[in-house]
């Protein structure tokens, strides 16, 4: 019967299901030719995360991203760290500044005090307003720098201020310049009546003290410029 039907069918077709029967199941990839009979690149049927390449670029994706990370946040810590070591020592040098200028306003207007009806002159410091200036000025020095030094204390110790912030920093900074341009002005002023006081009678055990004296305010300066500069830093370095 399917000979007979094929006698049915034009020639044309016959010989098309005739080739169809010659063809065989083939695992060979098709390959399509162009008309002018260049055979394209053989295209893969495998996916891009396939390749052993591209799994290995996706398992060492998370990898680094998990590293940096961790670079990042170990920054962070060591900044946070040297940051606060160093509003520590920060605070710790200021702390000793103050003590360190109470201690040589104490000293100096101490010993002025004491330079009374000395030498054979049986001179005294009250009588010479450059020398009654310099005491003044270490007195109110001494006052000052106590209360800063235990304002710090008590801040370390209970983690309170006195004065609030950020007022508290302009109040230091401020009464730190006024003191130190007051205390270099004050022990200028007593040096330059002694050095007139020795021109004119020579040495003395008045003049010897009260130049001891100076001496010492003269680093009292000193510490409440040191103190002046840590107490720009708080101001001008303080978080806004």
């Amino acid at each position: 019967m399917a000979i007979e039907a094929m006698e049915g069918i034009s020639p044309s077709l016959r010989s098309a299901l005739q080739n169809s029967d010659d063809l065989t199941p083939s695992s060979k990839a098709i390959v399509v030719r162009s008309p002018d009979g260049i055979e394209p690149p053989p295209t893969s049927s495998l996916s891009p995360l396939s390749s052993p390449a591209s799994a290995k670029a996706a398992v060492r994706a998370p990898t680094e991203t998990k590293q940096v990370l961790e670079t990042e946040n170990s920054t962070v810590v060591s900044s946070i760290l040297r940051r606060k070591w160093r509003a520590e020592a920060v605070r710790r040098a200021d702390v000793v500044a103050r003590m360190v200028a109470a201690a040589l306003c104490l000293i100096s207007f101490s010993v002025m005090a004491a330079d009374k009806d000395r030498g054979w002159t049986t001179d005294a410091f009250n009588s010479y307003k450059e020398y009654r200036y310099c005491l003044s000025v270490n007195v109110i020095g001494f006052v000052y720098a106590g209360f800063q030094a235990y304002a710090e204390v008590h801040h370390m110790s209970s983690k309170k201020r006195i004065i609030r912030r950020p007022m508290g920093n302009y109040f230091n900074f401020a009464m730190d310049q006024i003191l130190a341009y007051l205390l270099i002005s004050a022990s200028s002023s007593a040096t330059a009546r002694t050095n007139y006081w020795v021109t004119n009678w020579g040495t003395d055990p008045f003049p010897n003290m009260i130049s001891g004296s100076v001496a010492v305010s003269f680093l009292a300066f000193v510490a409440f410029a040191l103190s002046s500069l840590i107490s720009a830093y708080n101001l001008f370095n303080r978080p806004i």
